[in-house]
């Protein structure tokens, strides 16, 4: 694994720590953001983000954001609108590919497990060919059971057709979505995807900016749109995609795959997405990583763990994550300030 953990110290004594997938350039730190006021985030980052990604930027908002609930004596999530739910159900999200003599055994016992520890969904990785994607998707539904929720992700592995052919495999399983069967940029083919599908399309956790959702959204490609507040650029950024998603009726469920600053930040974005319409709408799905990642099980000295199906929504001040430095260091493999 490999992230950007942003800290930004104020001459308040407050420190905010944000985290983005990219470096953000010294320079354009040292010109845009050093001697500014943190609760002007969307005026530094339009004046900063010209040169720099989406992705290294969204590591200074979220830090931003870190520093004003932190100042403000509020959680993240009051300073977005308020939230909607105070917990949020999870959907496990591991079961890759194995490599013993029977990969489907090694995927049985892993989704089972989940079902155990009380998770109502989960999702898994296809991508292999329709046949292969099938079986492992018969033998992830057999093992969890009717009731659990089940999402295939396919990480971009096909073209149009072999996307069709692969959705309409695994569709007998009753899979709730299909996930990236193409790049995200490829908004015909999701087009051509999404009215062949028997189920609905997910996608977009790797485009960056607003205006990248755009045409996706637009011709509505998608039923469920995945931006990262890690990649997508932070707080500011992820709340316009959602609003644009909101406005043509595509549903919105944050991709989450990072440490444990990428987690709290989510969380508390996801806490005010409002839910879907009508007297039953759609869960709204948090994905919690399930594979090995010190980042996310130990960088934070408490951890945040799903209990019961469901992830706490944060109520301390800022992201309320306390880093445990010591951690910090052992993982870190660059080290760059402003000041450089």
């Amino acid at each position: 694994r490999a992230v950007c953990v942003v800290e930004v110290e104020t001459d308040a004594g407050i420190v905010g720590w944000g985290e983005g997938s990219d470096l953000p350039d010294t320079a354009l730190m040292r010109q845009h953001v050093i001697g500014r006021d943190p609760f002007e985030a969307e005026a530094i980052g339009r004046n900063a983000t010209p040169g720099c990604s989406q992705a290294a930027w969204s590591g200074v908002d979220i830090a931003l954001y870190d520093i004003m609930g932190k100042a403000a004596h509020r959680p993240v999530h009051q300073l977005l609108g308020g939230r909607m739910r105070e917990k949020i159900p999870v959907y496990a999200s591991g079961l890759f590919l194995y490599s013993a003599d029977d990969p489907t055994e090694g995927l049985a016992k892993e989704a089972a497990s989940y079902a155990a520890a009380g998770f109502p969904a989960v999702k898994m990785k296809i991508g292999f060919g329709a046949r292969t994607d099938a079986a492992r998707v018969a033998a992830v539904r057999a093992a969890v059971g009717p009731d659990i929720v089940l999402a295939v992700d396919a990480n971009c592995a096909y073209d149009a057709a072999t996307a069709i052919a692969s959705a309409r495999a695994v569709a007998e399983h009753d899979v709730y979505w299909y996930e990236e069967p193409v790049p995200p940029t490829e908004v015909e083919a999701y087009v051509e995807i999404r009215r062949a599908a028997p189920m609905q399309l997910a996608g977009g956790e790797g485009l960056e900016g607003l205006l990248a959702f755009r045409d996706l959204l637009s011709k509505r490609a998608l039923d469920i749109v995945q931006p990262d507040i890690s990649i997508a650029g932070g707080f500011t950024e992820c709340r316009k995609v959602a609003a644009l998603a909101e406005a043509h009726g595509v549903r919105t469920l944050p991709h989450m795959w990072g440490s444990s600053i990428r987690l709290a930040a989510t969380l508390h974005w996801q806490a005010v997405l409002p839910d879907g319409p009508g007297l039953y709408p759609e869960p709204c799905l948090f994905e919690f990583d399930m594979t090995e990642n010190g980042l996310r099980t130990e960088l934070a000295r408490e951890p945040f763990v799903a209990q019961d199906g469901y992830v706490q929504v944060p109520n301390a001040p800022g992201l309320g994550l306390e880093i445990d430095r010591s951690t910090l260091a052992r993982y870190t493999v660059i080290t760059q300030t402003a000041e450089e």
